[in-house]
């Protein structure tokens, strides 16, 4: 049977390897969508945006056998709303027109069978649940997950080079409220941190979007 470690208090700092690996899919995210709109060759495009997603279901999986510290939380949320949205997306480079519908969940059933095999133990969703109830900041965690998500969504169908520097811009902001809310003890400053950073990277991005679109048109 797995042995793991004592579910970490919400309140706790996580270490600075910890944060690094927090942050770790958040640059990779950023670099893909670079990548796409620089029109690098199709398999550096194609490997770095596989890596990107498998890094986030990865995270996913460690939070699972680890009783979801919460250095691993941003991971659900992530997770969650890629499959439902790739359920819904074709991809017509792979010679199909169809959505990928039930298909787009087959990355989440392997990690979780995974992890669950490693772990086989409900414990992970009650501690996470406990220190969700304790501080909702740990949700709020969970939904900031899915800001590269939704800056890809708020810059649909402008794939300019303009962009880039907002892109940059965007995941060193996403980057940097990540790194307060892990490394800090306060949960006022934790909560802050994330709110403010949700709210200033999608007013960047929602007025960005707006202009350039009205400049390319």
């Amino acid at each position: 049977m797995y042995s793991k470690e004592k579910p970490e208090d919400s309140n706790s700092k996580s270490s600075i390897l910890e944060t690094i690996v927090a942050i770790i899919p958040f640059l990779l995210l950023g670099l893909v969508w670079i990548f796409e709109i620089y029109k690098v060759p199709q398999l550096i495009e194609t490997t770095s945006r596989i890596a990107a997603v498998a890094s986030m279901f990865l995270l996913l999986g460690i939070g699972w056998v680890k009783s979801f510290p919460k250095w691993t939380v941003h991971s659900i949320g992530f997770c969650l709303l890629f499959s439902i949205f790739v359920m819904f997306i074709t991809n017509p480079g792979l010679g199909s027109n169809n959505p990928w519908r039930l298909l787009a969940l087959v990355p989440l059933v392997i990690t979780s069978l995974i992890s669950y095999l490693i772990n086989p133990s409900l414990k992970p969703l009650k501690h996470l649940w406990k220190m969700i109830n304790k501080e909702q900041n740990v949700l709020l965690f969970c939904v900031y997950g899915i800001l590269p998500i939704i800056f890809m969504m708020e810059f649909d169908e402008i794939n300019h080079s303009s962009v880039i520097p907002f892109i940059v811009i965007l995941t060193t902001l996403t980057i940097v409220g990540a790194i307060v809310y892990l490394r800090s003890s306060i949960n006022i400053v934790k909560t802050l941190a994330l709110i403010v950073t949700i709210i200033v990277t999608n007013a960047i991005a929602i007025n960005a979007a707006i202009k350039i679109w009205h400049i390319l048109h």
